[in-house]
């Protein structure tokens, strides 16, 4: 008779385990407390008009991250929030370049607080796989539209005034 063998591991690789349950783990709260406090820094500045090109990163990276989660339906805009946070963006950059002027309207501020509200919701129903594959997609979709592949694309950019 034939004795049968059963699969047995040896061994975990504990990092690769480690690795997988964090990818599917949700963002934990201190993930989600250092983006909020790096974005509501970032508000501050806006609010202050003393902005840098970091404070703006901070802001459009959550737009995008914002977006692209809707997009892949991880997450939902029904008041439109997140279109509201580009067009404040879009018009603060436009008055910047055009006038110099540095200062955001309220309507524009509220709406980046509104942005900010939402997103403490949504980060809290991701895991650090979806925000990673979130991310990437959203460099790979800003590669093409500064290709000028995507039509109908804006691309708002930040650049030091004099």
């Amino acid at each position: 008779m034939r004795k049968r063998s059963t699969y047995r591991p040896r061994g975990i690789n504990r990092t690769a385990h480690l690795v997988a349950i964090h990818g599917a783990a949700l963002l934990s709260r201190d993930d989600r407390t250092v983006w909020a406090l790096e974005l509501r820094g970032a508000l501050d500045a806006v609010r202050e008009a003393r902005a840098s090109k970091q404070h703006w990163d901070t802001i459009f990276d959550s737009v995008n991250l914002a977006e692209e989660l809707v997009r892949v339906r991880l997450a939902s805009d029904p008041s439109g929030v997140i279109s509201d946070a580009q067009q404040a963006c879009a018009d603060i950059i436009q008055r910047m370049q055009t006038t110099g002027t540095r200062a955001a309207r309220a309507g524009e501020l509220a709406a980046l607080w509104d942005l900010e509200a939402a997103m403490i919701d949504i980060l809290a129903t991701v895991t650090h796989a979806e925000r990673f594959r979130a991310e990437e997609r959203i460099r790979a979709r800003t590669r093409a539209a500064l290709a000028g592949k995507i039509p109908g694309a804006i691309v708002v950019e930040y650049r030091e005034t004099a």
